[in-house]
């Protein structure tokens, strides 16, 4: 088996890199998505304690209506101290708000008036539940443990659309958050006024005999004039949005509420698709019914526990198309009901994605009830399985102490799927194993110290599969087990909390058969078998791998200056993809980035931020003599320098700019386990503006340019998105774009017909590919109410590659090629004999290769020129016909087509594609809430 590396020697490797002067670097992505906490005191509004608000129990009737003539209101204090966040921070609204709280032993009560001086500026635009979009608003957000970290939020349009979200880590949301409340609007001579109800069952608090204080904030959102005005100041030069609120004194909430949910549901699947004859599985037609139920349970004051049986597999939205010809995995969102919710809980630090540090995940709920990979006897004629695996059951416990201990738990079981075969020279039928059962476990806690200044975490994940003793799955783990610790630390600076550390460290543990290992040893995420990695080998006989994963990260905060730098190691036997996902290899990686912004409004800008960042990743064969220089330069796997800026004109138009380079390196992917190969460097150019997004009608077009070294190639892309609102409920939008690329290094296959000592044996052949492509991304989303809607959608697209040569690597860690000529082909008897005037030729979809010249052929592969022709679409009609549940009516279209004309050509491509055969799927789902 491979040796792993410490992280000791790898931290003296990183260290000695950066007084190298290597330059240290920080991915946007993962600076985006690293998870943050900030300071629990706010320091703004100058120095003053925190905004505060006295409830008020109610007394008397009070309706949801909108209208703000309740006796239960009149006892309750106005609240009108407000102050502008955006665009000029601590500044005076523009029109007073004003704001009044009660609450009785079942829910809290908002009343909010927004003064308006001319009420037809007032944008009451209506969309659907949860959509986002231009529209004035106003927003509660709640903190029922005043930990500074996690809270509610609860927002209503002018039009009565309403939005809820779960706030966690202080900075981030979770939008699939779905709670029952009610809320109602009017518009008036004076503005506009909204109520809301919020049942306590719906949020997590701790009932108890005394007075308690919570945090609390109210927003105002006003399109006009692009403003956004807080009851406390959510400032943009500090980390945190819970920490910076409010507090409501005053309540007594002595008693419980009771937390039971209970959410049935049936779906109806009609499909019709073009038949085959012959096929005894599929006539044109299918009826698939189907149901579930989903449970929720309040355990106390601080936990739910919910449960599903068969639950909803999501079959609402679709994915979008992809092409993808690179050797890792598309990354697709969860999207079905059970996982989506409390998901949050379960995010662990290391968790990341993007092209600089690899998409990443200890845990990836979509691994749960994945398409059946059993393929059933090869010589058989017609085979038919399953989409998707039945998830017999799942449970999960979610919820966070008083204390400050965040607990997520969920348990999964995937039924065993079966298959059929048909054998049409027997005319008989035959059964076979598409997908084994298995059991998914994982288990993630928090603990945060010092009102959320410092928390320390674990995460643990495992996956066991029931395989078959045939060894039909002999490819599959048996078990594969993650393990995670994160911490971090915020302290000191002008805010308290300026300063911030956090890091983790995680592993994993694969087992099964030898053949399951090895498979895993040669797969693209680790490249074992590579013949230049003489710090990897391929272990035959081994029946576990073991890898791990740690990173450690100091950032500071600052009202105009921000920086951070980081450092990291990922072992080559690191392997998630059971039941996580991973699509990046072993590395050492070292970076940092520095940046500046302005957020008060000049002579041009609203506001602006300018940031220099760099990456830089290394192999581990870096380790083997870190004084020498050469080596550094062989290991060097890939990095960049970025030079962003984003600029917001005093209109409300946009523009961002983004410049970057990236140096030479040493590819261990490019020829897919073969040895090292050049990475030439490359310039990268891409430029995004818009409009002002708050008008009926915004466009934002965009444009980017690439250009490779060493005549690697160079791509183009760009693209239009106009969104039109024709009426205040109505919002289309299409976003065509088009890119034209050439890359003169497109893996396309290798052989051991003939050995080529300059790359260890095998011959690995290139194409040089011209890529063009064109979609139109198209969306009419009408609301007739908040509660009913209906929305459509298209994709059509359309994809060419055109191989206009051939190649073969000259030399390893090199970025030269033997070019191949193209003939004619050869025919004897109507046999292929060859290549004449060549040394590669097509025919009949097959390319062949005569690497001598002597005009006989010496291998051949299918020809890669290739058309894609697709078009996915779909029609859902949203019925919330009761708080919570929902009638859903769909309509799913999908045509697809691949041929081999290899050019582009809009005209003929488009026409083809509407001659390409329909699949039509017609659903049905109704889901029932029920409050126990």
């Amino acid at each position: 088996m491979q040796t792993e590396f410490g992280a000791g020697r790898a931290a003296f490797a990183l260290a000695a890199l950066a007084i190298s002067g290597a330059g240290w670097g920080l991915s946007a992505q993962e600076s985006a998505l690293s998870p943050t906490t900030v300071s629990v005191t706010t320091v703004f509004r100058g120095g003053v304690a925190p905004a505060a608000v006295e409830a008020v129990r109610r007394a008397g009737a009070l309706s949801i209506d909108g209208r703000l003539d309740d006796p239960a209101w009149q006892p309750a204090p106005i609240i009108t101290d407000f102050v502008q966040g955006v665009p000029l921070e601590g500044a005076e609204p523009s029109e007073p708000t004003e704001v009044r709280v009660v609450f009785d032993d079942r829910a809290i009560y908002v009343a909010a008036r927004m003064y308006e001086a001319d009420p037809s500026v007032i944008r009451a635009r209506l969309t659907r539940r949860d959509e986002r979009g231009s529209f004035d608003s106003f927003k509660l957000s709640l903190d029922p443990n005043r930990d500074g970290l996690t809270g509610y939020e609860f927002e209503v349009s002018a039009a009565g659309a309403e939005t809820d979200k779960y706030l966690f880590g202080d900075t981030q949301e979770d939008g699939n958050w779905d709670a029952i409340w009610d809320s109602a609007v009017e518009i008036d001579a004076l503005g506009w006024t909204v109520e809301l109800r919020i049942p306590l069952s719906q949020i997590r608090y701790e009932a108890r005999s005394d007075v308690q204080t919570w945090g609390i904030n109210f927003e105002r959102r006003r399109l006009e004039t692009n403003e956004t005005d807080y009851f406390a100041l959510q400032s943009r030069t500090a980390r945190g949005r819970v920490s910076q609120f409010g507090t409501i004194d005053g309540l007594q909430l002595t008693r419980a509420s009771r937390r039971v949910e209970v959410r049935p549901f049936a779906v109806s699947q009609y499909h019709t698709a073009p038949a085959e004859n012959g096929n005894p599985f599929f006539d044109g037609t299918e009826l698939e019914p189907r149901g579930g139920v989903d449970v929720s349970m309040g355990i106390g004051s601080a936990f739910s526990l919910d449960a599903t049986v068969y639950p909803d597999f999501g079959q609402v939205e679709v994915d979008p198309e992809v092409i993808n010809l690179t050797a890792f995995e598309t990354f697709f969102p969860e999207k079905r009901p059970f996982f989506v919710r409390d998901a949050q809980i379960f995010t662990f630090a290391g968790s990341r994605g993007g092209r600089m540090g690899g998409g990443k995940a200890l845990f990836f709920s979509r691994r749960i009830g994945r398409e059946p990979r059993g393929n059933g006897p090869y010589d058989a004629d017609y085979r038919e399985t399953p989409n998707l695996t039945s998830i017999l059951g799942a449970a999960k416990l979610t919820g966070r102490t008083n204390a400050g201990l965040s607990v997520g738990a969920m348990a999964a079981v995937t039924g065993r799927e079966s298959g059929q075969a048909y054998f049409a020279e027997s005319d008989s039928l035959g059964a076979f194993v598409a997908e084994p059962q298995a059991e998914h476990a994982v288990v993630r806690l928090q603990q945060d110290f010092r009102g959320g200044a410092s928390k320390i975490g674990v995460m643990g994940t495992g996956l066991r599969r029931e395989l078959p003793g045939d060894g039909t799955f002999e490819f599959l783990a048996s078990n594969a087990y993650s393990f995670g610790v994160d911490f971090e630390h915020q302290w000191g600076g002008s805010r308290g909390r300026d300063f911030r550390l956090w890091g983790f460290y995680s592993s994993s543990l694969v087992q099964g058969s030898s053949a399951a290992l090895l498979r895993l040893q040669r797969n693209p995420i680790h490249y074992f078998q590579r013949p230049d990695a003489d710090y990897l080998a391929i272990d035959s006989t081994a029946t576990s791998m073991f890898g791990s994963d740690w990173r450690v990260q100091l950032e500071k905060e600052g009202e105009h200056w921000t920086w951070g730098t980081w450092a990291g190691q990922q072992t080559p036997g690191f392997e998630v993809n059971d039941f996580g996902f991973l699509t990046s290899g072993e590395r050492l990686d070292v970076g940092a980035r520095v940046g500046y912004r302005d957020i008060r409004p000049g002579n041009l800008f609203r506001n602006y931020n300018i940031s220099l960042f760099t990456y830089h990743n290394f192999r581990h064969s870096v380790l083997d003599d870190i004084r020498v220089r050469s080596n550094w330069r062989r290991a060097y796997d890939a990095g960049a320098a970025w030079l962003s800026g984003r600029f917001t004109f005093l209109n409300n138009w946009g523009l961002n700019l983004n410049v970057s380079y990236s140096p030479e390196g040493q590819s261990d992917t490019q020829t897919r386990g073969g040895p090292l190969m050049m990475d030439p460097a490359e310039l990268n150019f891409r430029l995004d503006a818009n409009s002002d997004r708050s008008r009926a009608f915004h466009v934002s077009p965009r444009f980017s340019y690439r250009i490779a070294g060493r005549g690697r190639g160079h791509d183009m892309s760009t693209g239009l998105n106009i969104s039109f609102r024709p009426v205040p409920n109505w919002r289309f939008s299409v976003n065509p774009t088009y890119s034209s690329t050439r890359d003169g290094a497109q893996y396309v296959t290798n052989t051991t017909v003939s050995r080529y000592a300059p790359t260890y044996g095998p011959r690995y052949v290139f194409g040089d590919l011209q890529r063009t492509r064109f979609s139109m991304d198209t969306r009419l989303n009408v609301s007739f109410t908040p509660d009913l809607s209906l929305q459509l959608f298209a994709q059509p697209l359309l994809s060419s590659g055109d191989y206009l040569g051939y190649r073969q690597l000259g030399a390893a860690e090199s970025f030269d090629f033997l070019d191949y000529t193209e003939g004619r082909i050869l025919r004897v008897n109507g046999a292929v004999m060859g290549c004449a005037d060549g040394t590669t030729c097509v025919w009949d979809s097959t390319r062949y290769f005569d690497i001598d010249g002597d005009g006989a052929q010496d291998f051949s592969t299918r020809d890669r020129d290739f058309n894609i022709r697709s078009l996915r679409g779909n029609a859902v009609f949203r019925w919330e016909y009761r708080p919570g549940s929902e009638l859903f009516l769909v309509w799913q279209h999908a045509r697809r087509e691949s041929a081999a004309f290899g050019d582009f050509d809009l005209n003929r491509d488009f026409r083809g594609l509407f001659s390409t055969p329909a699949e039509n799927i017609l659903i049905v789902k109704v889901s029932h809430y029920l409050s126990i």
